[in-house]
C-alpha cells in the first residue's frame, strides 16, 4: 500500500503541469457566428460532445505544444492500467452503430485474401494477384480533379467514445481517421468509420525524445530495442484489426530520426502493402525520405492543425493548409481528436467547394507531396 501510494504521488508530481494544460483545453467553448440576412445558422460548438477528463503521460506547456509550435507529444497519450495497457477513456456503452455514408461513397469490404491470421493477429498482406491493402481499402477519389487537394487526418481515435463518435458521424467521409491500437472495441470502431465512408489508419507508437517521460504505451517501438523486437511490436500493431490503409506515426520525434531503427520498419510496411503517414513530430524526421527511397507509398503532415487547441488557432491553421494546397496543389493537415478540432474541421470543410478546393482522402496524396 505504501509503495502504491508513493507511485501515485510521483505520477501526480510528474504529470501535474500536463494535467492542468489538458483541463484548459477541455473547458467548454461556445461559438457564436454572425449570420448574413437570410442565412441558416449551423449548430454551434456546444452541440459537440465534450471530452472526458483524462490522465496523460508527461508534462507540456500550457498551450499544448512542445515549445516549438508542435503539439506536445505526450498530449493525448493515455494512462496505463494495472496490467500495463493504456486505460480507455469515456468508452461508455461502446461505439455507435455504423452510419451509412452521407455522400454515398462506399469502401471495399474486408478481403480475406489481404489478411494473414496468426495466433490472435490479423495481419495485412499483399494478395497473390498483387492487390495491396493500402490501395484496396482506400476511399475512392477522382485523381483527375484539377482543383487543389487538401486532406485531413484525425488521430488517436478509439480511446474516447464521445470524441470518436463525433469524428465518425460529424466529419465528411473524405476526412481520414487514425485509431489507437490500444482502443477497446477496435473492430467495431473501424467498421463504423468505414461504414460512414472514412478510410482508416492505425496509430504507430514510436519513441519520442523524452521517453519514458512521454510514453506512447507498452508496444512502442524504441531505438534501444533490437530490430527483431521492434518488428514484433510492429506486427502487434498491424494485427489488431483489418481494413486499414496504413499507419500514422504517433509521437516518434526520436525514432523517426534514426535510420537504422526506421528503415526495417518501413521495409516491413512495404512488405505488407500498407502506406506510411509521417506526422513529422520532429522537423528532423527522415521517415518520408526513407519511405520514398524504397518506393513505400507515403504522405506527410504539412500542418498540425491544433498545436494550440483554440478556435482561432485551429481556424488559422486550416487557412494556412488551404494556402499550401493552392501553392503546391496538395496538402495534408493532422489534428488530434479534440472537440474544438472536430468542430472547426466540420465547419471548414463545408466552405471548400465554393473556394475551388477539393477535400481528398489521405490515400490520394500518396507520393504526390514535394519532398523537402
Amino acid at each position: 500500500m505504501i509503495g502504491g501510494a508513493g507511485g501515485l504521488v510521483g505520477w501526480l508530481l510528474v504529470n501535474a503541469e500536463h494535467t492542468e494544460s489538458l483541463r484548459e483545453i477541455q473547458r467548454p467553448q461556445l461559438t457564436v457566428d454572425i449570420l448574413n440576412e437570410g442565412e441558416t445558422p449551423e449548430p454551434n460548438s456546444s452541440a459537440l460532445p465534450q471530452k472526458a477528463e483524462t490522465a496523460d503521460h508527461g508534462a507540456a506547456p500550457a498551450d499544448g505544444t512542445d515549445g516549438h509550435g508542435q503539439p506536445a507529444e505526450g498530449h493525448g497519450a493515455t494512462a496505463e492500467a494495472a496490467d500495463g495497457t493504456p486505460a480507455k477513456e469515456g468508452q461508455g456503452d461502446g461505439p455507435a452503430r455504423p452510419a451509412a455514408p452521407a455522400d454515398g461513397v462506399t469502401l471495399t469490404p474486408i478481403d480475406p485474401a489481404l489478411m494473414e491470421v496468426r495466433d490472435d493477429l490479423r495481419l495485412p498482406i499483399v494478395a497473390v494477384d498483387g492487390r495491396q491493402p493500402w490501395s484496396t481499402y482506400a476511399r475512392p477519389f477522382n485523381v483527375d480533379d484539377t482543383r487543389p487537394w487538401v486532406a485531413v487526418m484525425v488521430t488517436n481515435l478509439g480511446l474516447n467514445q464521445r470524441e470518436t463518435d463525433a469524428a465518425i458521424q460529424l466529419l465528411p467521409g473524405a476526412v481520414s481517421l487514425s485509431f489507437s491500437p490500444y482502443a477497446e472495441d477496435l473492430d467495431t470502431w473501424l467498421e463504423a468509420a468505414r461504414a460512414a465512408g472514412h478510410e482508416v489508419f492505425m496509430d504507430l507508437p514510436l519513441e519520442p525524445l523524452d521517453f519514458p517521460r512521454d510514453d506512447p504505451g507498452p508496444s512502442t517501438l524504441l531505438t534501444t530495442l533490437s530490430t527483431a523486437d521492434n518488428l514484433n511490436r510492429l506486427e502487434w500493431v498491424l494485427g489488431q484489426s483489418p481494413g486499414f490503409v496504413g499507419v500514422s506515426t504517433w509521437m516518434g520525434s526520436q525514432f523517426t530520426t534514426v535510420e537504422d531503427a526506421m528503415m526495417p520498419v518501413l521495409e516491413g510496411l512495404k512488405e505488407r502493402g500498407v502506406m506510411l503517414v509521417d506526422s513529422r513530430g520532429s522537423s528532423r524526421s527522415i521517415a518520408t525520405e526513407l519511405a520514398s527511397s524504397i518506393q513505400l507509398p507515403r504522405a506527410f503532415s504539412n500542418r498540425f492543425l491544433d498545436a494550440t487547441p483554440s478556435i482561432s488557432s485551429v481556424d488559422r491553421a486550416l487557412a494556412d493548409l488551404e494556402t499550401v494546397a493552392q501553392e503546391q496543389r496538395v496538402a495534408l493537415g493532422i489534428a488530434r481528436s479534440l472537440p474544438v478540432s472536430i468542430d472547426r474541421i466540420q465547419r471548414w470543410t463545408g466552405t471548400l467547394e465554393r473556394k475551388g478546393v477539393v477535400l481528398a482522402p489521405v490515400s490520394a496524396l500518396a507520393d504526390r507531396q514535394r519532398l523537402r
